[in-house]
């Protein structure tokens, strides 16, 4: 993964690679008659959902590689990566619930979908495809993961603290198992309970697992650092997600060990560019998290009133 980050020569044949994988794919798209009522315009886009495709094999290859780690692991990891981000967002628009329908100045039209599906038997995402309609009928997917307009919360978390630790525990001991969810399902833990009320053993263990996956914890650190640059709507979420994630690994489980897997220079870098840009977010209050412990500073930044 680090070599993926660093090698552009790496990261055109993954490209080509990809769109090799989005031309075998058996997506003919979609067309329908605009003119149509939104009740039959809806169904019609639910049946053929297994057909739609975005609007260019490229678009379609760089939104999986940019956004498939959005999607539950379960729907990410049993099939190649395309394919996987394609197949989850046709089931989006089949069995999600239609959110809006708006008609654009260009008589194109946009409908949302959105589903929450399930992460773990404690935890759910809120995932939103946008279809588009054109003029001439064409329709095709123009977005899917999180929210791009957040107004609810993106993650949901139940269960107890010590669900959610046993089962980063399961999967950070599991190497199929992308870190990206380990390390959320641990937030999740401190956002339902004080890490005062958190084993020895368990640090211990949840430490010694974390260790052995540096490399994805330093990948992790690098996403995250992309998310202060990305173009999205939703990108401060995803990077006050992913910072606290990082923090809640190092201060509750690796402390002293922290600085032996990631430079503090890259920590400060990071933190640097949330203090730059986290003030024009302009998010909602409603997307953070209730409790937000101390030294989390990055979210009230994105959600405080403009000034």
């Amino acid at each position: 993964m680090e070599k993926l980050l660093s090698d552009p020569g790496l990261v055109q044949r993954h490209l080509d690679r990809d769109l090799s994988q989005v031309s075998e794919l058996d997506r003919p798209g979609v067309t329908v008659d605009p003119a149509m009522d939104q009740f039959d315009l809806v169904r019609a886009l639910r049946s053929s959902s297994q057909q739609l495709q975005f609007d260019s094999p490229i678009v379609a290859a760089t939104q999986s590689k940019r956004r498939l780690h959005e999607l539950p692991v379960e729907e990410r990891v049993a099939d190649i990566s395309v394919r996987a981000y394609l197949n989850s967002a046709s089931v989006t628009v089949r069995e999600g619930s239609l959110i809006d329908d708006q008609l654009r100045s260009d008589g194109t039209r946009i409908l949302l979908f959105q589903r929450h599906p399930s992460e773990t038997s404690t935890v759910s995402v809120n995932l939103a495809v946008e279809v588009k309609v054109e003029t001439d009928g064409r329709s095709y997917f123009e977005s899917y993961g999180w929210p791009i307009f957040l107004r609810e919360p993106v993650h949901l978390f139940g269960g107890t603290a010590d669900e959610l630790s046993d089962q980063a525990l399961s999967d950070l001991s599991d190497d199929g198992v992308p870190i990206d969810r380990p390390l959320l399902l641990l937030w999740g833990a401190r956002l339902q309970e004080s890490e005062s009320n958190i084993s020895d053993q368990l640090r211990i263990r949840l430490a010694e697992y974390a260790v052995a996956r540096a490399d994805e914890i330093r990948v992790y650190l690098s996403r995250t650092q992309t998310y202060t640059s990305a173009p999205m709507e939703h990108w401060w979420y995803s990077a006050c997600l992913y910072r606290s994630a990082l923090e809640n690994l190092f201060e509750i489980y690796l402390g002293g060990l922290t600085f032996s897997l990631v430079d503090v220079e890259d920590i400060e870098a990071l933190d640097e560019a949330l203090r730059e840009v986290l003030p024009h977010a302009h998010g909602f209050p409603e997307v953070a998290p209730r409790k937000i412990p101390e030294g989390h500073w990055w979210w009230n930044l994105a959600t405080s009133p403009a000034r």
